[in-house]
């Protein structure tokens, strides 16, 4: 029986022969495609979930889980230092020794915050008195952050290879589990935790299946050596990722304190409506990133481009739900939820950025090796970030919720337009034709009022696609036709597989 090394050596040969892949904008678009359908897919049953979780849990629940989520994401990014995007920039693949031994180091600092927080919850905390629902909460979500670092590894190797078709098998199997799980323990009454214990019961699921799919060095060992020259890089993504997702624990944190639980709880269902463009930003950054660390002398022009494909692909969703935003949640939800609208209508543009233009303008610094211009902008949309949250909660609610977090995202995108590149900066333009045209499309349906029964969330949603569909091809023919000839060799190859 060979060893794991000779069996790693022998898949790496076979993926090796295989056929040479399409003209990398092609491959790029499939990823991004892949991922978001990926997404898609899943909506049917992720709104069936949500739609019972939203019956069965309170909003305050879901602003727990919110906290907790974002605790565990920030030990998550801890953890990791930086590593995986350090190792995916690399011009060569990493070598088994190199896996190895960044995967012992993931696993030791991951092992370690998590086991911190289940002792601060469940033996310090109580002993001094100061037992904590929120805190047990977290303890039990970040049980998850030692299986991410077990999976980080073959997730690397498949983004740097952009297989993201083995990415979303790997996310869908994970997503499937956390759904399944969340339903079970809410109808067991379990309230924030079956949200919270979800996280990690899903990671399982990831993990197996990241294992499964991608051959990779599977020992870990506990060597610096081989990790140093990582670490400069890895160090500044670390510091990025640390601030990004300090910002989303901080911002639910002063939402949470100055308008309340159930405030915190809206968002985090608002965050669950934004769905699409959700996957979409984080599917532009992850196939971004890889795809412009190649040729460089073509980089300005290819994120110049996906700036403004992006743009469009994300404007219809946004405008459907902004547009039918009340109806939508009265329908789905139950009234209970309809302040969800409030956040969901002032937040739109700033996700409409976020999905097109910062998300690839961070991938196409980032490929550079430049992350100043990035990090400015981080602290710069923070900063805006948690004084507008604090200064607006209170008196606007959930309105001011979803101002906040458009103002900030303008803030940080001026700041990476500072720096880009003047062919990306004009794609800003595109940007802006597409986001006007959204927001008309979404007006138009909110200023007819069709009303909030499942007449109305019909009406609206035609009324939208009827607005955006006709502008879109007249303003923006040529961006159109771009995403209809890079999506085009993807179907040809799927109708000629078939």
């Amino acid at each position: 029986m060979p060893g794991a090394e000779e069996r790693f050596e022998e898949a790496e040969r076979f993926e090796a022969a295989q056929p040479a892949e399409p003209a990398l904008g092609a491959v790029a678009a499939r990823g991004i495609g892949v991922l978001v359908g990926r997404t898609l897919g899943l909506q049917l049953l992720t709104a069936g979930v949500t739609v019972v979780l939203a019956r069965l849990l309170t909003p305050a629940d879901y602003g727990l889980f919110a906290i907790a989520l974002a605790v565990q994401l920030v030990g998550q990014r801890a953890a990791e230092l930086g590593l995986p995007a350090a190792l995916v920039r690399r011009e060569d693949d990493p070598t088994p020794e190199i896996q190895s031994a960044v995967t012992g180091v993931m696993l030791l600092f991951a092992t370690a915050l998590s086991s911190l927080l289940l002792l601060a919850a469940f033996a310090i905390a109580p002993a001094f008195g100061g037992d904590s629902e929120t805190l047990r909460v977290i303890a039990v979500a970040t049980l998850a952050m030692p299986l991410y670092a077990a999976r980080a590894m073959p997730m690397v190797l498949m983004e740097r290879r952009l297989a993201f078709g083995r990415v979303a098998l790997v996310e869908t199997a994970e997503t499937l589990v956390f759904n399944a799980f969340a339903l079970l323990a809410a109808v067991a009454g379990l309230g924030a935790f079956s949200l919270a214990g979800a996280v990690p019961v899903g990671a399982v699921a990831g993990v197996l299946a990241a294992w499964a799919v991608q051959p990779f060095a599977r020992r870990a060992r506990l060597s610096l050596e081989p990790v140093r020259p990582l670490i400069g890089f890895g160090a500044r993504i670390s510091v990025l990722q640390g601030i990004y997702l300090v910002r989303e624990l901080g911002f639910v944190g002063i939402v949470a304190a100055v308008g309340g639980a159930p405030v915190a709880g809206y968002y985090a269902m608002a965050k669950r409506l934004f769905s699409f463009p959700i996957a979409l930003t984080a599917a532009v950054a992850r196939v971004s990133f890889p795809a412009l660390s190649r040729e460089p002398e073509l980089r300005p022009g290819r994120t110049a481009r996906i700036v403004a494909y992006s743009a469009i692909v994300a404007g219809l969703p946004l405008a459907l739900v902004a547009g039918a935003a009340q109806p939508l949640i009265a329908v789905v939800l139950g009234d209970e939820w309809m302040p969800t609208a409030d956040v969901v209508l002032a937040g739109s543009l700033g996700m409409m950025l976020t999905a097109s233009a910062c998300a690839t303008m961070i991938g196409s610094f980032m490929a550079e090796g430049e992350a100043r211009f990035p990090l400015v902008s981080a602290v710069a949309e923070l900063t805006v970030l948690f004084a507008l949250a604090a200064l607006l909660t209170g008196p606007m609610g959930e309105t001011g919720v979803g101002l906040a977090i458009t103002a900030s995202v303008l803030v940080g995108l001026l700041a990476l337009a500072i720096g880009a590149h003047p062919t990306v900066r004009r794609s800003l333009l595109a940007v802006a034709k597409a986001s006007a045209i959204a927001a008309l499309a979404a007006l138009v349906a909110q200023l007819l009022d069709f009303g909030e029964g499942a007449g109305g969330l019909f009406l609206s949603l035609a009324v939208v696609s009827a607005v955006w569909l006709p502008l879109e091809v007249l303003f923006s023919r040529d961006d159109v036709s771009g995403i209809l000839g890079t999506i085009r060799p993807i179907l040809s190859r799927r109708a000629a597989a078939t």
